[in-house]
């Protein structure tokens, strides 16, 4: 299964040379830490939206 980007749902592709994820839609570079980093915070912010959703 291929990754997303964080930013915009792109696919990301491993640049071996560089070790670094590259979207292929937006094309924003991401570093294996950076990437871990992002997607922490979008599941964190999807995780309050829920909250937020089932609480009213």
């Amino acid at each position: 299964m291929p990754r997303r980007c964080p930013e915009c749902g792109g696919e990301l592709i491993y640049e071996r040379n560089t070790k670094t994820f590259i979207c292929t839609s937006c094309g924003r570079v991401f570093t294996r830490e950076e990437l871990d980093t992002a997607m922490d915070m979008l599941t964190e912010k999807r995780s309050r939206e829920r909250r937020r959703y089932w609480v009213r």
